[in-house]
């Protein structure tokens, strides 16, 4: 079921920013370089996603995408 969940917030993530197609490259993204991407590193290049889509996709709830959670958003399409 949680799988079921991410995958539908990787989809709603993604419908919410057709530019993110342009731009996956996950250290592109983490602009500060620590290794995780925050939300407003993810507004730059999805100016539409919410903070709710970004707290579904946060699997762990850390607050900031790991590269796993950044690739399982970016490479549903």
């Amino acid at each position: 079921m949680k799988k079921l969940l991410i995958a539908a917030a990787a989809l709603s993530i993604l419908a919410a920013a057709p530019a993110l197609a342009a731009t996956t490259d996950f250290k592109a993204v983490d602009t500060d370089g620590n290794g995780t991407v925050s939300y407003e590193e993810l507004l730059v290049v999805m100016p539409d996603v919410t903070k709710g889509q970004f707290a579904t996709a946060d699997a762990d709830g850390s607050g900031e995408l790991s590269v796993e959670e950044f690739e399982k958003v970016t490479m549903m399409k």
